[in-house]
């Protein structure tokens, strides 16, 4: 173990003549610096200190010959030697954060915990969460979740403001329960976004259709603008109510006695609820009309599972985004003229959504006379107080298919078609 009085050019000589065993030289002007090299010329710093605690020698590594420099080992050393004098074990620390750092949750980590953990069993529509976090994901993926600050969140919610104010309040409400999760689960010390009021202002959705273009989207829906399994979802949510996503997802094992008028019934599991309670839609004849269309393709398919098929053979159903797709496209592609002109103006100026299709439906049954408490049972809106939630359990199932049934009778008058 030599101590040497090490200069530049004698640590140049050992790598242009490496000895044939792995030597440790010694540094005579900086204790405790050492040169590890061997027969390939590759060396290692090290720095050899006795920790105040007591315990026996420590060594730690500085860096490779390669990449260190005589002069910059010695500093490096001469720092230790410091931290050392004042109580410092540089080994031990180091040691601890590299550990601190293999258990440091990132920010990628936690939406994906909050994703598999949070919102799939308990969310209907988890998948919009999932969207809904790509942009924090991108921003912040590498980063511990524990470092994300409200300036950050403030910053990344003001720039999706700029385009999409709307997507800008979406996502601050799923990082709002993802940074809960995360406390709650003692991922995270504190919320960062806690009480942040919403960064963008938004006008409640109003939009309904009439009755004119109510008319003008059905034939619309009906041409070859979209997928004949797209089109006919459209046409079966504007008669029966329920949610795009509900409908998108229809499978067959949900339907029964389409065969029989009185007893046609689409009952949706829990699990594909957005308040987790089953919801039973009886079906009028012209609903059962398009589902027997739609079951006629998917046995010419081979397919006995899915009622609206998706064009993308990894799908089992249509994706809920599909629907939305197939109104815009539709819309655009519309012709103004002729008796519905202004109707199709009116579209192409205001634009509905698949969501408004169920907003017409709840306001249209409420313009034929239909009572609230049986509007709110077709759309599945549940009372939350105790009456409801532990003692009534009717399911207004005749007072439901009289409504729809009265619905899709005003569907046929406005179409100017007689469903069987």
């Amino acid at each position: 173990m030599p101590i040497v009085a090490l200069t530049h050019s004698y640590v140049a000589g050992l790598q242009a003549k490496p000895p044939e065993a792995r030597t440790e030289v010694w540094d005579e002007r900086t204790p405790g610096l050492c040169l590890r090299i061997g027969p390939t010329a590759n060396g290692t710093w090290s720095f050899r200190y006795r920790p105040k605690a007591g315990q026996g020698y420590q060594r730690i590594t500085l860096g490779r010959l390669a990449d260190l420099t005589l002069a910059e080992a010695r500093e490096r050393a001469a720092r230790h030697r410091v931290a050392v004098a004042d109580g410092g074990d540089p080994q031990r620390e180091m040691k601890a954060r590299k550990s601190a750092a293999a258990t440091i949750l990132t920010f990628d980590e936690l939406a994906q915990r909050y994703l598999d953990e949070y919102a799939k069993p308990r969310k209907v529509s988890w998948k919009n969460d999932e969207g809904y976090l790509k942009r924090p994901r991108a921003a912040w993926g590498k980063r511990a979740a524990s470092s994300i600050t409200r300036r950050d969140a403030i910053n990344l919610l003001d720039g999706i403001k700029k385009t999409a104010p709307s997507s800008a309040n979406r996502t601050q409400t799923v990082l709002v329960t993802l940074f809960n999760f995360g406390v709650e689960d003692q991922h995270l010390e504190v919320n960062p976004i806690a009480g942040l009021k919403k960064r963008a202002r938004e006008t409640a959705k109003d939009r309904v259709l009439t009755d004119a273009e109510v008319r003008v989207l059905w034939r619309a829906l009906q041409a070859e603008k979209v997928t004949q399994d797209v089109g006919d979802a459209l046409r079966f949510l504007l008669l029966v109510g329920q949610r795009p996503g509900e409908v998108a997802g229809l499978v067959r094992a949900e339907l029964h006695d389409l065969d029989k008028p009185e007893e046609a019934r689409w009952e949706i599991p829990a699990a594909r609820m957005k308040a987790r309670r089953p919801q039973i839609v009886p079906l009028a004849p012209a609903a059962v009309e398009i589902l027997r269309t739609a079951i006629v393709r998917r046995e010419a398919d081979g397919d006995g599972q899915r009622v609206f098929a998706s064009r993308f053979v990894a799908r089992d159903t249509l994706a809920r985004h599909s629907l939305s797709q197939a109104v815009r496209r539709v819309i655009a592609a519309l012709e103004v003229g002729g008796p519905d002109q202004e109707a199709a103006a009116s579209l192409q100026d205001q634009p509905p959504t698949p969501h408004d299709f169920r907003r017409t439906v709840a306001t249209g049954l409420a313009r034929l006379g239909i009572p609230r408490e049986d509007r709110k049972a077709v759309l599945a809106h549940v009372e939350d107080d105790v009456h409801a939630r532990h003692y009534d359990k009717y399911e207004r199932l005749q007072e439901k298919r009289a409504a729809l049934e009265l619905w899709a009778n005003h569907i046929s008058s406005i179409i100017k078609v007689n469903f069987k």
